[in-house]
This record gives C-alpha cells, sequence and structure tokens, in this order.
C-alpha cells in the first residue's frame, strides 16, 4: 500500500496538549548539533537512520517572504505503521531552559499528523509560514518567529525547522532547514588575547571575546561564537570537533571551547538563567587557552581561531568554519618594544 493512501489530519490542539511533542529542545532540535557525524545527503537525528526529503531536497528547502510554502515531505526508513507529525518550529527550543517548554515555540497550526506504511515510509505537506504575507509564523511565545531575529542568528540560532516526530513518544527523528531570502547571517565573532606581548620563546595566552562582544541578552549588534550554539563546541559526544587554531601558518595547541546559547523561559532550570528575566537569550562565549612554542621572528603575528562545524546547517558547514583574528606581538623580550 501507498504510504500516500495513509490518512493525513491537522491537529494543533493535540499537539498544544502534548508537552514536548514535536521532539524539540534536547529531543529534537539539539540533535543538529548531533548531526555533525551525519552525511550531507541526510539529516535524521540520531540514532533514527531515516532519509526524508523536504520539497525535494535532504537539507533544506527555500521559503517565500509572502506567502505560505507548501512543504512535500518524503520519508522512508521511518517506524513502520506508527502516527507521526511534521510541524514547523522556531530555533529557540533547541536551546531553551527548561526543555519541557520547547513546544511554546512552535507554530501549532502547522502540525499534520500522519501514519507511516508497514514499511516505514512517510508522505505529508504542510505549509511553512510567511515572513511578511499570510500565514504568518506564531507560537505561543512571542520571541519565536521566523525567520530567526539578527539577534538569534547572532547567538548561533541560524535556521527554523520543518521537524519530524514521534507523536506517542514526542522522539524526533528528521528535520530540515527552512531558509528565508531574506533571513539574517550570524555577525562575526571576536578574539582577544592575553598577553598581547610574549617573548620568542614563547609562552601560553588566554583567549576571550572582546569585552562586550557578546552581551546577555544577545542584541542585533552582538558578534558571539555561534558555529555550534546548540551543544557548545568540542562536544565529542556530539560529535562537535574542538578548535584549530593557527599561528604563521602552523597548528596551535589549545584548549578553547564556546559554550552554548541558552534561551531562558519560564520556569528555567539553566543555572545561568538565575535572576534573568523571562525570554533573556544568553549567547555562547569563548574562553581558553593558546600555547605559543618558540618563535624565530619576532613582530606581529596573526593568530587565527577557527570553530570547525560540519552540521549541514546552510552557511555554517565546512566551507564557512566559523573563524576569528587577533594580533600578537613577539618580541625578543616579553615586552612591547618592538611591536
Amino acid at each position: 500500500m501507498s504510504c500516500r493512501s495513509h490518512r493525513r489530519r491537522s491537529i494543533p490542539r493535540r499537539v498544544s496538549a502534548a508537552a514536548g511533542v514535536l521532539g524539540l529542545g534536547a529531543g529534537l532540535l539539539a540533535g543538529t548539533a548531533i548531526l555533525a557525524a551525519a552525511p550531507a545527503a541526510a539529516i535524521p537525528i540520531p540514532p533514527s537512520t531515516s532519509s526524508c526529503t523536504y520539497n525535494g531536497s535532504p537539507v533544506g528547502f527555500g521559503a517565500s517572504n509572502t506567502t505560505g510554502t507548501p512543504v512535500t515531505v518524503n520519508c522512508t526508513g521511518l517506524p513502520a505503521n506508527t502516527l507521526l507529525i511534521v510541524a514547523q518550529t522556531s530555533p529557540l527550543a533547541g536551546v531553551i531552559s527548561p526543555s519541557s517548554s520547547a513546544t511554546s515555540e512552535a507554530d501549532l497550526s502547522t502540525g499534520t499528523a500522519v501514519m507511516t506504511d508497514a514499511s516505514g515510509n512517510l508522505t505529508a505537506t504542510i505549509t511553512v509560514t510567511a515572513t511578511g504575507g499570510t500565514p504568518g509564523f506564531s507560537a505561543l511565545d512571542k520571541k519565536a518567529v521566523c525567520p530567526p531575529t539578527q539577534a538569534q542568528v547572532n547567538a548561533g540560532l541560524t535556521n527554523c525547522v520543518v521537524t519530524v516526530a514521534d507523536l506517542a513518544t514526542t522522539t524526533g527523528l528528521n528535520f530540515g532547514n527552512i531558509i528565508y531570502g531574506t533571513q539574517p547571517v550570524p555577525k562575526r565573532p571576536t578574539l582577544v588575547l592575553k598577553p598581547s606581548h610574549i617573548g620568542k620563546s614563547g609562552a601560553t595566552v588566554t583567549a576571550s571575546d572582546r569585552a562586550g562582544a557578546c552581551p546577555t541578552p544577545v542584541k542585533s549588534t552582538s558578534r558571539c561564537w555561534w558555529g555550534a550554539a546548540l551543544t557548545g563546541a568540542p562536544n565529542t559526544p556530539a560529535g562537535v570537533p574542538g578548535f584549530t587554531v593557527l599561528m604563521a601558518g602552523k597548528p596551535r595547541s589549545n584548549t578553547l571551547a564556546a559554550s552554548p546559547a541558552i534561551y531562558c523561559f519560564k520556569g528555567a532550570t539553566a543555572a545561568a538563567c538565575a535572576g534573568l528575566p523571562v525570554g533573556t537569550l544568553i549567547g555562547p562565549h569563548l574562553s581558553g587557552t593558546i600555547t605559543v612554542s618558540r618563535v624565530f621572528i619576532a613582530g606581529i603575528h596573526e593568530v587565527i581561531a577557527l570553530e570547525p562545524n560540519t552540521t549541514p546547517d546552510p552557511g555554517n558547514g565546512p566551507s564557512n568554519t566559523v573563524r576569528a583574528v587577533a594580533n600578537l606581538c613577539v618580541s625578543a623580550l616579553a615586552v612591547a618594544n618592538s611591536c
């Protein structure tokens, strides 16, 4: 029997009643970062090995800014004879605290339930909302918008998504990125080294953001580390690699790390949310050290910090590794006498 013959129905009320039913938060959008080891040809949420296309693409699709965009989702490798849900959500759901509030970031009106066939196939069509026309994205949390705001994108929440999840267990199985023509791109992060002057014998320097570059809450002008905002980096269990640091074209040993973004909602349990107003978005911050061994040429040297990202998020993959640069003065003595 074709999967098209299985029933399909809109269920916003049932979605609203089931906390986490879209597989959001830690169960779904955190999967975006977990996918670092996944091939670019598919975006299953481990341990699912499902394969889906969204308007023919396995990674993402373009959405209209003025009218609703019909999106046909075709999947294989899903649980057989199982009722699933396909819906649209804001990326805030991936970093919300508490994770049980993730459904507040979904447009419940887009929720569509579909029964897979005996082979685990699924076909469903939903309408992704427009940015400036009708229908527009509407979630319980008014800060949940599609596309994300410039501030949200600066915190690494680069794309809204269409998700496929198990309706009964709330387990996320697959997702596709929604790409709006007008969605913002993240602002470049900053890198500060202390001390900024070392001797030719080398030294270990600390690295951080520039003071005030990524304030809390994140703003439209913020410059945060955004390559792995859902889990932080490095994150070995999630498959997120560590930083690469280059100086004079050579890799340098480092302990650099970027914290994950956090969205503080009602009843937030994250320690970082203590004392902060509901609706506060905390951006990723850089910390750690860089070890510079003996340097034979004095002068100003560029230190380049690279945050590799192998996820399939558009504009945030291997060809667009997050990068920041700082100058390090190297002199015969560990003083600023030649720079």
